[in-house]
């Protein structure tokens, strides 16, 4: 997962490993900003389906109403998402300009004086503001958790307009009922605010996986070992980044290198990917005996002939006479096991070297095995990886084998011989394994409602380097707006002015 979003750009968790993560990601305040938009229009569209109830009240010989208030204007001003804390973020608004009408009706008594009307009023609360911190954090389990507290307003001069009635018996109750309204409608806010964050948010954020299959025995652990850090040019989030066998869950015995230092923001993401991913993958496929294979007439495919004892064109019998003569109308077979894990280099490219023993068999005519001999073998191939809708693919550039007869029972080998079978057998078998391989994809930590746009990639000093902007893509069929729902138990502190 790539890549982490509204809000789910801050997820990230408390220490579960406290060594060198596999995965970096960092969100510079361009990516941020586009969180900011989305989360303000969210914010837009679930305050003007606000409902406000009635008001109700006597006061000074009067009794009033204020019924049908709704939202007639909610303009949100500047919006911004900036680092309050290390580990939380700071989501402000100000300027905001807010229109609020309804109807009302009074009645008014005194001694004789009798007095009753009804009418429309509109209410302006000029220069408001808010603040909400978002605090970044876990669920134990390394999954992440966005929580919303100190939720504060001010507002500047309210204005409002009574039409029709008496000046002077609106003096008696407007202030009240104005203020009434406005402490129903910050009440609704932080309402609204607490949602976007602690259910949208973290709605978004809990359906991000942390452990994706690879192939059937294996799994992508992309976990979070530490709380997400904020400063002034990026959020960065660390993710594990390991390759787990699915039944045992042993982590590779080895940590990762540092990531290399990056200082560019022009980019919305940054996606560093070490090279640790893929060599805890092979170590665990060396670990479970995957890297053991065998290349015999069945399998080899249009080339099997080339594995017979006796022909008349081209097979290892013609090489190696001695197996023609002892083993006629026979054939071979290779049996390959890797005596290292394999190991993933990246630096300016990304090479596998891989060692290995190559034991060679013959199957004789009563379908007995027969030993010859046992072939050291050390391989190298480059990949050029490449990057395609949040999977990273390789495409095989290059690949060589380095042969040497470490132990035979039947006498020399001719090294033609030995170049044929990494050529002619060893090669053509296992570039096309390697490469399917490769074209199945690495799964990357992803969020469905964004997308990368017009993604870079680089390679860096044991490390690929995703350069990414961010799309933002809403989800199709559902609303994105919330039903307001008040909330008596949301934690806020209200600053009048």
């Amino acid at each position: 997962m790539w890549l982490l979003f509204i809000f789910s750009l801050f997820i990230f968790s408390k220490g579960l490993l406290a060594k060198n993560p596999g995965f970096r990601l960092q969100i510079t305040q361009n990516g941020i900003n586009i969180v900011n938009t989305v989360a303000a229009d969210l914010l837009s569209k679930n305050v003007n389906t606000m409902k406000i109830s009635k008001q109700t009240g006597r006061d000074i010989n009067v009794n009033y109403e204020l019924r049908d208030i709704k939202i007639k204007k909610f303009q949100l001003g500047k919006s911004s998402f900036t680092r309050y804390t290390e580990n939380s973020l700071r989501w402000t608004a100000e300027k905001i300009d807010l229109d609020i009408d309804g109807q009302y009706q009074y009645e008014y008594s005194r001694f004789f004086v009798k007095h009753s009307d009804k009418g429309s009023f509109t209410v302006n609360f000029s220069t408001m503001s808010f603040k909400i911190i978002i605090q970044l954090g876990t669920d134990g389990s390394g999954r992440p958790t966005v929580r919303a507290y100190q939720c504060l307003h001010t507002y500047g001069p309210i204005k409002y307009v009574f039409h029709g009635g008496k000046d002077w018996i609106f003096k008696l109750f407007a202030e009240k009922a104005i203020q009434g309204i406005r402490n129903q409608f910050q009440n609704n806010l932080c309402g609204i605010l607490k949602d976007l964050v602690e259910k949208n948010a973290q709605r978004i954020v809990s359906n991000v996986k942390v452990r994706i299959p690879l192939g059937n025995s294996m799994m992508v652990d992309y976990r979070l070992p530490s709380i997400p850090s904020v400063s002034t040019n990026y959020l960065e989030v660390h993710l594990k980044g390991t390759v787990l066998w699915r039944n045992s869950q042993n982590e590779a015995p080895y940590s990762a290198a540092s990531f290399p230092s990056n200082y560019d923001t022009t980019k919305m993401a940054y996606i560093a990917i070490s090279d640790y991913l893929f060599n805890t993958m092979i170590f665990q496929a060396y670990r479970h005996n995957m890297l053991v294979f065998n290349i015999t007439s069945t399998n080899i495919g249009c080339r099997k002939s080339m594995l017979n004892t006796t022909c008349s064109d081209k097979c290892i019998g013609k090489l190696i006479p001695q197996i023609a003569k002892s083993f006629p109308n026979s054939s071979v077979e290779l049996h390959m096991m890797s005596t290292k894990q394999p190991v993933t280099n990246i630096n300016g490219i990304v090479s596998v070297t891989a060692e290995g023993n190559i034991s060679v068999y013959v199957r004789k005519l009563d379908n007995s095995r027969q030993y010859l001999f046992r072939v050291s073998a050390v391989g190298g191939s480059k990949v050029n990886p490449r990057l395609n809708d949040r999977m990273l693919y390789g495409q095989l550039a290059r690949s060589e084998i380095q042969t040497n007869v470490t132990d035979s029972v039947i006498g020399a080998i001719d090294e033609k011989a030995l170049q044929f079978l990494a050529d002619d057998i060893l090669m053509p078998t296992l570039a096309p394994m390697v490469s399917g391989l490769c074209k199945r994809g690495f799964p990357l930590p992803t969020i469905d409602s964004f997308q990368f746009l017009q993604p870079e990639l680089k390679l860096r000093k044991n490390a690929i380097l995703i350069e990414t902007n961010l799309k933002y893509i809403p989800r199709r069929g559902k609303s994105t707006v919330l039903r307001f729902l008040p909330k008596e138990e949301i934690y806020q502190e209200n600053i009048y002015s």
